[in-house]
């Protein structure tokens, strides 16, 4: 099941109230949404979930509490025009839920022998981790394990899946778990986060494009959101956090929106204890003016 992450300071933060409109920009399995339910059942909210298994299951169980749209948020200017919706509170949890480690079945977790897909919507096509692994010349698969998943071993890895998909292709989780072990020193294998974390990581944004979607999304997303409207971004790697900071920043500038928190909100101790995904999770919250 998935836990939703800093959902009490999420909930707080919004600014909400039964008359407001909200647009949830990444339903997922729908924990802040369902809160928010809880405590406003008549507030009405739009909720855009990419992931078509996961847009599905939402509105089998709770298609008569909101409105939820199966497309990407980079669309949520579209989508509100359509829906006559101009939302009083945007959130955006950027995190993958445990669906997508658990079950989905598409490779995202290196702990699951799975085919590397990593697509959140395969049914709308679009190239596979394992079309990358095995199609991107070394050069252009450093350049992602290095900017994306800021591995420090890029170069080795690279060279390593090129020399590795001669003999056949990489298709399969363990595979290329295993050609990263052979590509990092063994002290890298020992640290407390597993070896192939940044690079599967890295993959999977390369494969969604998350960080160009991101700095799209959010900007938009400012651009729809009622005056005195609050957006609320939760983010859970560097890159993710330094495009949001560095456009409310901007903003803030501009006088478009004013920052609620100057500085970003963490979970707390006993959340992380309960949940240790939530560990690296940040929220940014502004107003806009």
């Amino acid at each position: 099941m998935h836990i939703p992450v800093l959902l009490n300071e999420v909930v707080e933060n919004l600014n909400l109230s039964d008359s407001k409109k909200v647009l949830d920009c990444t339903l997922g399995g729908g924990g802040h949404t369902l809160e928010i339910l809880r405590q406003y059942p008549e507030i009405a909210i739009l909720g855009i979930e990419w992931d078509p298994m996961l847009a599905r299951d939402f509105k089998e169980k709770h298609g008569d509490k909101i409105t939820i749209v199966n497309d990407s948020y980079v669309n949520l200017k579209n989508i509100c025009r359509e829906h006559n919706f101009q939302p009083d509170a945007i959130l955006f949890d950027l995190g993958l839920s445990s669906w997508h480690y658990e079950e989905s079945g598409r490779g995202f977790s290196f702990r699951k022998d799975e085919m590397l897909d990593m697509r959140f919507n395969p049914e709308r096509g679009g190239l596979t981790a394992a079309q990358i692994i095995n199609t991107y010349d070394s050069r252009e698969l450093e350049r992602i394990l290095r900017e994306y998943g800021e591995e420090d071993f890029a170069r080795n890895i690279s060279l390593a899946v090129v020399n590795a998909r001669k003999e056949k292709p990489v298709i399969s989780v363990s595979e290329l778990v295993g050609i990263v072990e052979t590509a990092v020193p063994e002290w890298y294998k020992h640290k407390k986060i597993h070896f192939a974390t940044k690079t599967f990581q890295s993959l999977r944004i390369a494969v969604n494009g998350e960080l160009e979607n991101v700095k799209k999304g959010a900007n938009d997303a400012i651009e729809v959101l009622k005056s005195g409207g609050r957006i609320a971004a939760i983010s859970f790697h560097g890159l993710e956090d330094k495009i949001l900071k560095e456009l409310f920043r901007a903003k803030a500038k501009e006088n478009i929106i004013r920052l609620i928190n100057k500085n970003v909100v963490k979970p707390q101790w006993q959340e992380i204890m309960a949940n240790p995904r939530s560990r690296s999770a940040k929220l940014r919250v502004a107003e806009k003016i």
